[in-house]
């Protein structure tokens, strides 16, 4: 495969004050890196944290990317997912024509995700006295 069509994954969180608030998108990341056959794996921030969104699409870009699916790691379709992550990824795109960039789903409903409640629901239920 051409350089041009290296793709690039860019998983794309809130940003949070509390430490360790975003390992877990990490872990997603390097999993995802280790396992997914994506070499280019990165994560970024939509405020608070860095690097920002046009900074991690700058990481993808001068690693060689010349394709971008950038994945909201978000569960619900609110303004960050509908309108603040397109503008950003509009308004970098236009000044980096060369690199096509596609969003990805937000992570909303899936089965697996309702099997993680499940056990955390599990979880908590043994807390009860």
């Amino acid at each position: 495969m051409e350089d041009n069509f290296k793709i690039a994954v860019l998983i794309v969180g809130h940003g949070s004050k509390q430490a360790g608030a975003n390992s877990a998108m990490y872990n997603v990341a390097e999993s995802l890196k280790a396992g997914g056959g994506y070499i280019i794996v990165e994560c970024a921030f939509l405020e608070i944290n860095e690097p920002s969104i046009p900074v991690g699409l700058d990481i993808c870009r001068e690693a060689g990317a010349g394709r971008i699916v950038v994945i909201p790691y978000f569960l619900l379709p609110g303004r960050h997912v509908l309108k603040d992550i397109p503008l950003l990824i509009a308004d970098w795109s236009k000044a980096n024509p060369s690199i096509q960039i596609i969003i990805g789903d937000y992570l909303g409903f899936s089965p697996a995700l309702v099997e993680i409640v499940k056990q955390n629901v599990k979880g908590a239920a043994f807390r009860f006295e």
